[in-house]
């Protein structure tokens, strides 16, 4: 009923097992090995690593450095409430208005008026002219040669030498020509010259006169 195995049948599944098992402590050993090399490594690794990072420190630390004087509380505060009325200001009228007058350059330009206001780009005719400026160039080149890669980098190239010749540099009127050439104006077209920008600068530079004035600061330092 039963076939009696072979003592060669028996023997070459003996060897066959025998050989399984040596593959797999094999197998074992190998991952075993591998992982105390790996543990092992670690150390050195680290070592490496914290070399890269003293050389970089090091390199760090002899690169010029500008000078932080100490900011008084006081100015921090005047920045925090001048910028929250300055932009706080324009967007509710946007939202009450329902006009476009929430342009992203106006942060930029809340920074430097409500805290870099000491600078000469923060100034009145830098920001007045210098978003001006760049709001005509903008609308103009998109009339122009529409919406592309290279006339969005055109208009913000004529927009900055417009504003150097002028004396009117206001890095932030750099996002306004690219914003007018990419989006038409906000799809407004001339009008955006006067509505978000004229408008919305304007708004921005009156709070920001008034209250650095109340707060005692310097601004504007100059008019024109």
């Amino acid at each position: 009923m039963f076939k009696r195995r072979k003592p060669f049948d028996v023997k070459k599944i003996i060897d066959v097992k025998f050989d399984v098992k040596a593959d797999y402590e094999e197998r074992n050993s190998g991952c075993i090995e591998r992982l105390i090399g790996f543990f092992r490594g670690c150390p050195n690794r680290e070592r490496g690593k914290m070399q890269i990072i003293e050389k970089v420190n090091n390199i760090w630390k002899k690169l010029p450095k500008a000078p932080h004087p100490a900011i008084p509380s006081k100015e921090v505060w005047l920045s925090l409430w001048g910028a929250l009325l300055g932009v706080g200001f324009t967007a509710l009228l946007a939202f009450l208005w329902k006009c476009p007058m929430l342009l992203g350059p106006f942060g930029a330009s809340a920074v430097l008026i409500y805290g870099a206001y000491k600078a000469p780009l923060a100034q009145p005719r830098n920001v007045l002219l210098g978003h001006f400026l760049a709001a005509c160039i903008g609308v103009t080149v998109n009339d122009f040669f529409g919406a592309t890669y290279w006339s969005i980098a055109l208009g913000v190239a004529l927009a900055l030498v417009l504003m150097t010749v002028t004396y009117s540099i206001h890095p932030p009127a750099g996002a306004t020509a690219y914003v007018a050439v990419q989006t038409a104006g906000l799809g407004s077209g001339y009008m955006f010259i006067l509505n978000p920008v004229l408008l919305g600068a304007f708004i921005l530079l009156l709070i920001g006169v008034i209250f650095n004035k109340l707060g005692k600061r310097d601004y504007p330092t100059h008019w024109w």
